[in-house]
């Protein structure tokens, strides 16, 4: 049970921002631009991650790895560095409220289903797990594979290698209250059950993203098969990303920053690329 919630802890993070939505297309394939001008003495760089992904469909490219050197701090979501944070995210893994008194007879029986068939854990083992928690592990099961990448947790690594500082644009706390806002119960029930459905859009994701096609990622997350409404795109989407376009700025201007957050957050009129542009920075590509 502690390596599952730990397993637990890590997925969740990037699952936060597999629901959002994009409107704005970008012309160039690349999930590494750098941002520059407006006064900024260095640049500094956004590089759109995936929440989870096969170890074989993993790369981070030479591109990227360049980037990442010559900036100063990594900047993610979240600091998975902080000890604090992670005993946060922790404690949201559990619901003061069992499943089996939170849903329905009738949810309880058809996620108990699901789990049982396609991950072979019933419910009853998960009892004390909350619905977001629940969801994640889930999602996980949808790969086709046991051997999971996360980038935030490799650009956490090399930050520690190449003795770099990490920073966070919120809290975990925030980043919580905001799903809980967007994604109802019910909504995040229907997910699960939805597995099929779930891994295949899902599959369709991770292939846009290992070409670093934003326009087909745009696509793939207006999918309501991702049970995507205007409620979640105004929580996951517009109020977090006008929230970092207000807090980039002072620390690009401080020291160049690598930013690695969801891809779903970069595309878009309300997407942090097309923000900062509007601010008056340059933001570009970087292709190879």
């Amino acid at each position: 049970m502690k390596n599952l919630i730990s397993t637990l802890t890590v997925i969740i993070t990037f699952l936060l921002t597999v629901h959002l939505k994009a409107q704005e297309k970008q012309v160039t394939n690349s999930l590494l631009w750098e941002v520059s001008g407006k006064g900024l003495s260095k640049p500094s760089y956004i590089y759109g991650t995936i929440h989870m992904i096969c170890e074989p469909d993993f790369i981070i490219q030479d591109k990227t790895k360049q980037a990442f050197e010559k900036s100063e701090e990594l900047v993610m979501e979240i600091n998975l560095a902080d000890p604090l944070e992670l005993a946060e995210l922790q404690k949201s893994m559990v619901s003061p409220i069992p499943l089996s008194k939170k849903l329905s007879a009738e949810q309880f029986r058809l996620l108990d289903s699901v789990l049982s068939l396609k991950t072979g854990i019933n419910l009853q083992s998960l009892d004390q797990f909350s619905l977001l928690a629940l969801n994640s592990f889930t999602i996980s099961k949808t790969l086709p594979c046991t051997d999971i990448k996360l980038y935030e947790l490799e650009f956490l690594n090399l930050a520690k290698a190449q003795n770099k500082p990490t920073g966070a644009l919120e809290t975990v706390k925030q980043q919580i209250e905001y799903f809980s806002k967007a994604f109802t119960d019910d909504i995040l029930v229907e997910q699960i059950i939805n597995f099929d459905q779930y891994k295949s859009v899902f599959a369709e994701l991770i292939n846009a993203y290992k070409v670093e096609d934003l326009n087909k990622l745009e696509m793939i997350l207006k999918d309501k098969r991702y049970g995507s409404t205007e409620e979640s795109d105004k929580w996951m989407l517009q109020i977090r990303n006008a929230e970092w376009v207000k807090k980039m700025p002072e620390m690009m201007t401080t020291k160049s920053c690598f930013f690695a957050v969801g891809a779903g957050h970069l595309p878009g009129k309300d997407g942090i690329l097309h923000l900062l542009k509007t601010q008056g920075y340059t933001v570009k590509p970087i292709s190879n």
